[in-house]
Formats: C-alpha cells, structure tokens, sequence
C-alpha cells in the first residue's frame, strides 16, 4: 500500500518578473509524521536570474489515475531554480531550451523531461514500488519498508494488472521472492496452489492465510476480482507471521484492496478481451503411421498389410486403403477465450471517501462446455464522523458459475483409433464407431445435448465494519467485525447416449464465518525514540453444513438434476456439519532509536476448539531486530545508500486437524440379529486427545541493501523453519480393530534463501525509462523424523531426508540393443525391452548394501526426484517511453520432476490396440534408447519407468505493450487518461519437456489434466 496524498502548509510567493523568489518548507510544516522523516533541514531556495532569456513552462503533475498531486518538486537540473505544485497539481516554471526538468514527490518514480518547444505540460508520475519510504502493511498496521524486521515481499496493482488473469495468485507468479506459485491445470477457474517457503505438513493443509482487508480466511480467493486489489504483501517468516498465531502457519498474504482518494471523483473502466490456444504438441500418429504401429506390436512388418484383417475392423482397412484419417484431438479441443470489465467509481471529500466497482470476468475453456464466470461488486466506504470517530466499510458480493468437463473427451481422443470416425455416411453422430471395440465409447459423446453436465455455482459476501476512534495523539482503538458467507451448489447429470442408466446427484455447502476484532493501538515519537504498540482480543468461528442426493433412472433429461425426486432409484442422501471457534490475545512492540536500531517482539496465545482440553492453548511468541548501518557516519556519502542488518526467531502453530476429531468417530454397522438385519454404530475413530499443535520455529537473517541513492536496491534472505509434532496416522496391528491412529509424530525443515533486486538502468531527459526487477529463491524440503524415528515409510513413499512429494520408482538406463542380447538375457529380458539401472543389492544379513548385484527386483527402486524445484525466479523488464511501456516477465522453476501420463506405457496402453502419440519407438531397424518394442501380447516390463522426466522450464511468462495517449488530446473528450494495450501470457516456454506446458501442481501431465493456454489479449484503460 503506497503512501500517495500529502496535506503540508507550503509558503509561496508569486513570481515577478526581474524578482528574485525563494521558498522553502521545514519538517515542522509537514503534517505526516512519515514525510517530516525525510531530510529537510537545509530548505532549498530557488533562484531565477533577471536578465536571461527563458521560456515559461506551465504543466499539470497528476498520478496514473488522473488524480493531481500537490506539492511535487519540479527543478531544472543542475540549478537551483525550480517550484512545486499547487493543490491542483498545476506549476510555472520558466527554462531554456535544452534545459531537463526533473519532477519528483516522495513514493513515486521521478520524471526527467527535456525542454523544447512544449510550453504545456502534462506529466503522469508512476509509483515507486521500490522507495524505501514506502508503507507497507504488516498485519494490524503499517510500516516504513526501512523499518521492517521481518521478511516480507510485496507487488502493487500495477504488477498485478500486467498479467490479466481470473486472479490475484495467477498475477503474482514470477513476481515474489520464496512464493512458489503454480496452476493446477489449464481448466478454467481451476485452483491455483501457493506455497510460501515449502512444504511443512504431511497430512495438513499447506495453504496459507488470507487477509482481505484486515479480515482473515482460507475460503475460495477466485471470488474476488483483482482489479480491486491495491497491493499485496506476503508475510514469510514467523517473526512476521505470528500476529497470526496459529492461522499464520503456512505464512500470510495480506491484500488491500483500493480506496477513495480526496478530490474529484475518477470514473474508470478497464476491460480486456483475449484468445487462448492450447499448448501441446503431442504428435498423434495418424492412420497410416497407427496401422505400422499395430503391424509391428504383433511381430509384422511395419508396412505389411497382408494380416491387417486379424485386428483391425473392416472399416479400418477402407479408411486406410482410401487415407481417411480423423484427428480426434482436433475434434475435441478447441480455441477458448478470456474476457474482463470493470467500471469503477472513487473520490471522496475531508469527511468521506469511497470506492465502488463492478466487474464481470468470463474465461472459456479450450474444451467445449467448461468455462468460469464471475461477477462481483466492491463497495469500500470511509467516514470520518468526528475528528475523533472513523467508521468504514469495505465488502464484497460476488456470483461465480464454473462448468467443468468430464476427462472423456480429451483422453479419449489420444487413444481413439484415426481409423475411425464420429458419424456415418449421413452425419448422424456414432455413440460407438469403432466396431473392433464395441465398448468404447466416441470421445465426443460428452459433448452431446444433455450428456455430461457438472455445474458449481458459489454466491459469496464478504466484509469488514469497522470503527476506529482516535482517543488522542497516540491512543488509538479499532474494532472490526468480519462477516463471510459461503453458498456453493454443485450438481452433476451422465445421460443415456452411453447406453448406461442416466444418473445425476447434487451437492449444497454453506458456510458461514466471522471474526471480531479488538484492535488497541499506541504510536509515539520522542526525541530519538518511536514506539509503536498494539493489543488485540480477536474472536472467529466457522459453521458449515453440507448436504448431497444422488439418483438414477430420471424420466426426463432435460431435468438434469434438477428433479432428482422423480428418479427411479434414489442411491445416496447425506448431511454433514461442521463447527470450530478460535480465541486470540496478541502484543506487539515495534521500537525504533535514532532511526538506526529496530526491535519487533510479538506474542500470541491462540485457543482452539478442535483440541481437547489441556491442549486447546498455545503460545506463540517472536522477536526480531534490525541495525540500520548507513545511519552510521563511515557509510555516510558513500554508493551504499541503504543497508540494513535483520534478524528474527518466531514459532507459530497449526491445528491441522477436522472439527470433532479427538472425540473419535462413530460408523454405522449392520449385523443379523435372529433372522432379521439389525443395525447398530461402532468406532470407526480412535479417540485421541492428546493431540496437539503442529509447532514450526523458523529463524531468520536478511540483509536490505541499496546503491546509487537506491537506483538498485533489494534484500537477501536466510532462513530455516523446523516443524514438529506432525500429526500422522500411526499404523496398528489388525487385532485392534482399527488401522491407524492419529498421533503427534514426526518432523520436517525446510532451509532456503531469497534474493530480491530492482534496479533503474537507465533514466534519461528525453523520456526513456528502464526499470528491472529481479527474483531468486532456494528452498531444501526435508522429512527429518517419521513414525520410528529415522525410518523410511516406502508404502507412503516418505523418506528421510527428501522432500514430502516425490516420485519413486525403477530408473531408466535405456533400451536394450540388439547387440545386447546375452547381457539381456541375464535379466530375462531381450532387445526392444527397458533397461533398468541396477542400484541396489542385499548383504548376507539382508541390509541393503547400494551397490549393483546383478538382479533387478523391487530394491533398485530409487527417489528419482520431487516436485520441489531446486531454485525458481523471476525476471521482469520495464521499459517506458513518451506514451509507450513494455513490460516482459520471465519466469523459471528449475530441478522439479514431473510424471508424463501420456507415456503411460502399462496395462493395454502399448499392444498395438489404442492410439499414442508417436513416440520414437525401438525396432531392429529404429535403435531407440527411450521407448520399447510394442508388443501385443504384454505391456512392457518396467513400463512405470519411462514417465519421469525434467520438468525444468522457463517462461516468457507476459509480454505487454501499451500507449498512454496524451492527456492534452483525450481531455476534449473528458477523459483523464486512456491506454491501449495489448499482452501474450505464456507467450513461450523453454523445456526439456516438449509434449504440453509441464507446469502442474502434483507434478503429474497427462489425459486427466487439461492443457494450459497462451493467451493473446487486447484490453483498454481509461480515466474520466
């Protein structure tokens, strides 16, 4: 959240001509306590010399959203004459051709102008996103970003709004240092999974907290439009995070959304509409190279065609002989589309400001019948009462559909024969076209009226009421009370095209949840001291139920399920609730002296209701500290403009476990009672309450620096976060009557770094800007401890030492090769088979010794990688010039492991039966080292193997190009500012991997995740 407005007495004097004129302004003058800290001892005077020939300039200095900005310095370069605007953000000032004009206002970029013929200026200043007198929020405050302790990354709406998306997590990617951010899959309002310095749970939710103007939850973020956003900041080590005690354990993001600013009200409107292509290259063979392939699978020749009536239908054979082939793929995708508008209206007066906004968003899936919609209004509202009272609100209402697709289509149409095709000679559609397989549906039935629908509708309000009285100078209370309704309906319907009894269910959830805060706050400076304090009793709960029907045999189908009460057979009715409540009580102390040593402690007691008693509360305590050393004389006028020491420990915890379950759980169970059936409950749960917190203790070491009077500037951290008492299912003996229990066991860490850097390159007179901003993150995931200590669980597939999510299996070393055989042949295998690397053999005593024995079993099973990268980053470069700007993303993710489905070589996938891709495959006369012989009468020994790949890329994530029209000419037309522009998201990916986008969440690609897009858009902003 920028600082943008100054209220400052400025004495002027007019200008005369043959006068001299000074002003100046003193830190005593400044009513903000934040811009009384910038250096004004020395006020500068302006000059201007009687005799010289000068041309008056006039202009107007404004921001990006067409408000003016009094009190902006303008100055002739390399003198000493210059002015500041006035409260319309109008100046005069007088210059020689050649001469630069440089204006500048704290928190915004400075703008360097050579003067010409122009006597009329208009001049838009941007902000900074990197000023070090920028106020960041911190969790119930804001500081200056050189007096935080803790570490915390933050983008504004401006890097938001680069890359259009149905969310503020897609726009952040690439952009936050120690944020992996990352889409599941390319299906339209499909989650998107962050993970803020790793993995710290096994069983637990790794999501972390959102706080949406103050209030928290961990409810669906695709409700919120993200034009609404004014910045975000994420807190990423628990010296930062313990505010939030127990909620705060996967770390926070904190969004603030806009405001009304004083003056006139701006009328804005920003919409976009775009083109999305799948991205995909998965080369399906078509009939001819199909035919070869299923030739060879059974020992022909590949263009031998003299069995081909032994496994292809009649059919087949004619659309061979005549080259009638169908591309399935292309029948099932197609190209989607991506829209977004949004009218906006804010202003406000001494007494009240107000920011009101409406938007619709609508992305159509690349697969026919999934799309997301979404329409939502903001209403932010601000009243100063009193001198003393504030009361606010700022609330959400948003609607949102979403149609999902079944996996059909798609992973139907990779194996479909192209032998085939979907209709008959009169174009009536064909529910089975393929007569060789009379069970296998067309891939395109689910796209038939009234055959496959999967609807979720969300209705969500969501708000913050808040009063804030100002007792004095430094006392200060806030009370905020959040309320957050959550209604979602899903329903589903299968039709009969299938042959099968059509079947339809549906699903309700509401959710209701609240937090109410008590927020006492104290703010003095004296001398060189400041101190800041703040207490909070805070008060949540949640109360959700859900309810479900499913039936069969539906006499009407247009009904969908609509009228699942007329259905034959009613298969399944449920009701579920849930409830939980949380109490807080958190202190924190920021002290700052001679603006050069920092200190932070924090302390927060949560109690929790999932817990039994003796285990409900924890304390949550954190202290860091700060050392400012540029405030130091020997760093005084030196390149180092900033550079501050940091260092914090904090613990915070989590829950991690469902309402209810220490208490155990009942099922019910049936038993023969007589002759008759009875029914009774038993256990089904251990009651456990022993349970407790998940504790992760993170310690932290960073380092802000900046060069060139903060030209480049950044931070650098290290941390390492240890998390214990994991709760986990221990394993029991079948006597018990039971499988597990869930017990506090096991532990993991998680150790990393994180550079950050921006640096302006270049800046010139004549208008041309070059801005980068830079992103480096490490993070090492580990399993410490486990369930008997240092033990691995292979059936989990958790091991010491290794990240929690990892793929494990045999490791390819190749393809055996014809003049192989005899070594093959020891393994019971023959050229054309996959060759696995032999790792792993047994001693004497049956310990595993890690050296080869010549045997290839189940122990030379290794961990062939995770989906945790080994380092990821972001690069984005700005470049503005006059009405011009550019702006390109860069986004890597380097060293994960992603499994490919569609090298899916098991079960009947590569017996010359169904359709592949094409891969290189081994033959006597083909030597491939990567994909075996097909063989008709088995799948492939070690099939599992060839799925693991690189799943390194890097993205040309967005390109963005815009023109900023010339205020003096779009003004006739009672417009501020007007911008078009246009952006490539995704625009190209540079992988080892080829076949599709291999950015996922799970690590997985293949027929079950739907591809992602690039997207082409052309969009408008304008200002009025």
């Amino acid at each position: 959240m920028k600082f943008n407005s100054i209220k400052s007495k400025l004495a002027m004097v007019g200008l005369l001509a043959g006068s001299v004129m000074h002003f100046g302004y003193s830190a005593g003058e400044i009513s903000d306590p934040k811009l009384a800290n910038t250096s004004l001892d020395a006020p500068p005077s302006v000059v201007l010399v009687k005799d010289a020939i000068f041309i008056t300039i006039t202009g107007t200095v404004t921001d990006q959203d067409g408000i003016p900005i009094p009190g902006a310095t303008v100055v002739v370069e390399g003198t000493t004459t210059g002015t500041v605007t006035d409260i319309q953000g109008t100046f005069s000032i007088e210059a020689d051709q050649g001469d630069v004009l440089r204006i500048s206002f704290i928190g915004y970029q400075a703008a360097r102008l050579t003067v010409g013929n122009q006597t009329e200026l208009s001049v838009v200043l941007q902000e900074d996103q990197t000023s070090l007198d920028e106020v960041v929020v911190v969790g119930y405050g804001t500081q200056r970003k050189s007096d935080l302790t803790g570490a915390i990354s933050s983008v504004t709406s401006k890097e938001l709004q680069e890359t259009p998306a149905g969310n503020f997590l897609e726009q952040s990617q690439g952009r936050l240092a120690g944020v992996d951010i990352v889409r599941a899959n390319g299906s339209p309002g499909a989650p998107v999974q962050i993970r803020i310095r790793g993995n710290r749970s096994i069983n637990a939710s790794n999501e972390p907290l959102y706080v949406i103007d103050g209030i928290p939850t961990t409810a669906n973020i695709s409700d919120f439009n993200p034009n609404d956003i004014e910045s975000m900041e994420v807190l990423k080590d628990a010296s930062a995070v313990a505010i939030y005690g127990s909620r705060g354990a996967n770390g926070v993001v904190l969004i603030t959304t806009k405001r009304g600013k004083t003056g006139k009200a701006v009328i804005s409107y920003d919409g976009y509409y775009g083109v999305k292509q799948p991205i995909q290259d998965l080369n399906l063979m078509n009939g001819q190279e199909f035919a070869a392939y299923s030739r060879i699978a059974r020992g022909h020749a590949g263009d031998d065609p003299s069995f081909d009536s032994n496994f292809l239908a009649p059919i087949e054979i004619e659309n061979l002989q005549a080259g009638r082939f169908t591309d399935w793929l292309d029948l099932a995708i197609q190209s989607g589309s991506q829209q977004d508008h949004q009218v906006s209206v804010s202003g406000g007066t001494e007494k009240i400001s107000y920011y009101v906004s409406g938007s619709f968003f609508n992305e159509e899936g690349y697969i026919p019948g999934t799309d997301f919609e979404r329409t939502s209004v903001r209403v932010n509202l601000e009243s100063r009462l009193t001198d003393k009272l504030r009361l606010g609100l700022s609330g959400t209402v948003s609607v949102s559909e979403r149609n999902q697709m079944s996996n059909a289509p798609y992973n139907g149409s990779l194996g479909y024969s192209p032998l085939v095709g979907p209709t008959d000679e009169e174009g009536n559609f064909l529910a089975f076209p393929n007569p060789r397989e009379g069970l296998l549906a067309n891939p395109l039935l689910n796209y038939q009226p009234y055959q496959y629908v999967d609807e979720t509708r969300r209705h969500r309000i969501f708000a913050n009421i808040f009063a804030e009285y100002q007792f004095n100078d430094h006392f200060k209370l806030r009370v905020n009370y959040g309320p957050d309704f959550n209604m979602a309906r899903r329903g589903t319907y299968t039709g009969l095209l299938q042959g099968n009894i059509n079947r339809g269910s549906i699903g309700n959830d509401l959710d209701f949840a609240y937090t109410q805060e008590n927020i006492l706050s104290y703010d003095r400076t004296f001398g060189k001291h400041a101190l800041n304090l703040v207490g909070l009793f805070s008060v949540q709960a949640s109360r959700f139920e859900g309810s479900s029907l499913s039936g069969q045999d539906i006499p009407i189908e247009k009904s969908l399920y609509y009228d699942l009460g007329s259905s034959s057979t009613i298969t399944g009715i449920g009701s579920s609730l849930g409830e939980w409540g949380l109490i807080s009580y958190m202190g924190r102390a920021n002290y700052r002296f001679d603006d050069k040593f920092l200190f932070t402690l924090t302390g927060r007691a949560d109690g929790s209701s999932r817990l039994a008693e003796g285990n409900k509360w924890a304390f949550f305590p954190a202290f860091s500290a700060g050392y400012v050393l540029t405030e130091e004389e020997f760093l005084q006028g030196s390149r180092v403009s900033f550079l501050k020491l940091r260092a914090g420990y904090g613990e915070v915890g989590n829950t991690a476990i469902a309402p209810f379950q220490t208490l155990g759980g009942l099922e019910r169970t049936t038993y023969v009672f007589g002759s008759n059936s009875g029914f009774g409950y038993g256990n089904n749960l251990i009651p456990n309450p022993d349970l407790r917190w998940e504790i992760s203790k993170t310690t932290n070491i960073g380092v802000d620096y900046g060069f060139f009077d903060d030209r480049i500037n950044g931070s650098l951290e290290y941390y390492v976060t240890n998390t214990s008492d994991l709760l986990l299912n221990r394993l029991l003996p079948i006597t018990s009557g039971y499988n597990s229990v869930l017990q506090n066991i096991g532990s993991t860490r998680n150790s990393g770094w994180e550079l950050s850097t921006n640096a302006n390159l270049l800046n010139r007179p004549s208008g041309f800007r070059w801005d980068v901003s830079m992103n480096v993150f490490s993070n090492r995931e580990q399993i410490i401890e486990l369930f008997d200590g240092q033990s691995d669980d292979v059936g989990n597939q958790w091991f010491i030492g290794e990240p929690i999510n990892v793929f494990y299996s045999f490791d390819q070393a190749g393809i055996w090769q014809s003049d192989e055989a005899d070594l093959a042949a020891d393994f019971g295998q023959q050229p054309g088979d996959i060759r696995i690397n032999d790792v792993n053999g047994r001693d004497a005593d049956g310990e595993l010794t890690k050296q080869p024995d010549g045997n290839i079993n189940a122990d030379d099973r290794k961990v062939l990688g995770s989906t945790v990268p080994n380092w990821s980053g972001g690069l984005t470069n700005r470049i503005s010039f006059k009405g011009f700007d550019l702006s390109v993303l860069v986004h890597a993710r380097m060293g994960q492991m992603l499994r490919s489905d569609y090298h899916n070589l098991g079960g009947n996938n590569w017996q010359g039966r169904y359709n592949s891709i094409n891969y290189n495959y081994w033959t006597p006369n083909n030597p491939s080292n990567t994909i075996p012989l097909p063989n008709a009468g088995d799948a492939p020994l070690y099939s599992d193997a060839v799925r693991y790949f690189d799943g390194s890329y890097i993205k040309i994530r967005n390109i963005a190009l815009g023109y900023n029209f010339n205020p003096n000419w779009i003004s006739k037309l009672g417009m501020s500012s007007a911008r078009l522009y246009s952006t490539v998201n995704n625009a190209f990916i540079f992988s080892p991997y080829t076949t599709v986008d291999p950015e996922t969440s799970n690590g997985i690609v293949g027929g079950g995740s739907p591809l992602t897009t690039a997207t082409y858009i052309f969009g408008l902003n304008l200002k009025f």
